[in-house]
């Protein structure tokens, strides 16, 4: 009897440890597989951000910014390594659309098994996805100039004034000759002027030109007078502003706050200029804070509200309703007049890194963010 206990016991034992090494066995291959769907999960989120940054400067519904995106998405999804190799961009990315102004990015790998492959089999396909989209800012926007300009119009009566019925122009179509009166990136505008509208010392072949005699761009961001507008111009401005919010106008053309200001934002970078091949900035100063797209940092950039001119101005011209946002680089400024001239620049000096080809879209504040 007791013989045959020992055996019974043995036979126990072997059995308990047989299923206690299976359970440690499926535990260390389930954990891997953990690990890759995480390193899966870290490329699909990478990809679809970038693919979504597309839609910074082109529209979702565009099928040339829809190739951007998918090459981005692609791109970026298999950079990183997953488990030992990075992602085959065509055969273990996928890229879709689901929905405006979003990207769906899914990830495949196929990983090995070491311990488990008797209960799993010898391999595991393991997935991923992410969906990032490029949703619009217009609530709550801070670190603005206080600035605003119209919409550029037609002025078909050549008055110098917005009048009703005249186009005007929101977007940048695609495949335009001229490009001078749209938002089109690249465009000169006068981004503040400086003299009344019919003076001789006026520049009407820009858009953005005065929409109304005694409006010169200059916005109140609560602030005292002439001293708190310099100061809002030179640093980051903590006011937040909404697209359909009424903001107040400064009075008066501010002509000497406006230079003070506006010398300062371009001492801070003195030696940037606008490269004719890229239609972007160079910013030799920031080289060290962005590569080719350290123009992003320099204190040249700035962003400012856009109103329609046919929504006009209320309240007996002491306010303007925004539209929307647009950034510029601070082409330079007349130190007699104070009348300002930018460059529009595409949405990713606003937010994050977008493409560097594709349609242009009108000008809209944007951001990224994973959604799923």
């Amino acid at each position: 009897m007791k013989t045959g206990n020992r055996g019974q016991v043995l036979l126990v034992f072997l059995a308990a440890l047989l299923g206690l090494l299976g359970i440690a066995a499926l535990g260390i291959d389930i954990g891997y597989l953990y690990t890759v769907r995480h390193e899966l999960q870290r490329s699909t989120d990478a990809g679809a951000l970038a693919g979504a940054s597309a839609f910074f400067t082109g529209d979702w519904d565009d099928l040339a910014t829809r190739a951007v995106a998918d090459a981005r998405a692609r791109d970026y999804a298999s950079r990183d390594t997953v488990v030992v190799s990075t992602l085959n961009p065509a055969s273990e990315v996928q890229v879709s659309f689901p929905s405006r102004d979003r990207v769906r990015v899914d990830a495949t790998r196929t990983a090995n098994l070491f311990f488990a492959s008797i209960f799993l089999g010898p391999t595991k396909t393991v997935t991923a996805y992410s969906v990032a989209e490029a949703s619009v800012v217009n609530r709550n926007v801070r670190g603005l100039k206080p600035w605003g300009i119209p919409y550029p119009w037609e002025d078909l009566d050549n008055d110098g004034f917005y009048d009703l019925g005249e186009p005007v122009h929101r977007d940048c179509p695609e495949g335009i000759t001229d490009a001078s009166l749209y938002f089109c990136q690249g465009t000169t505008v006068n981004v503040k002027i400086g003299v009344p509208s019919g003076s001789s010392q006026t520049s009407n072949d820009l858009p953005s030109t005065q929409q109304e005699s005694g409006h010169f761009f200059c916005l109140d961001f609560d602030t005292s007078g002439a001293m708190g507008y310099r100061d809002s111009i030179r640093m980051e401005s903590p006011f937040l502003v909404s697209a359909g919010e009424s903001v107040p106008l400064e009075p008066g053309n501010m002509v000497g706050p406006t230079i003070q200001g506006v010398t300062d934002l371009i001492q801070g970078d003195p030696d940037s200029t606008w490269n004719s091949s890229t239609n972007l900035p160079d910013s030799p100063i920031f080289s060290s804070q962005g590569g080719s797209e350290a123009w992003m940092s320099s204190p040249r950039m700035v962003r400012i509200p856009i109103y329609d001119p046919e929504d006009a101005l209320l309240n007996g011209k002491t306010e303007m309703v925004v539209a929307t946002f647009a950034g510029f680089w601070i082409k330079g400024i007349d130190h007699h007049l104070g009348t300002i001239t930018g460059r529009l620049v595409p949405m990713r000096a606003i937010g994050s890194g977008g493409p560097s080809v594709g349609p242009v879209s009108g000008p809209v504040l944007r951001s990224l963010r994973l959604v799923e």
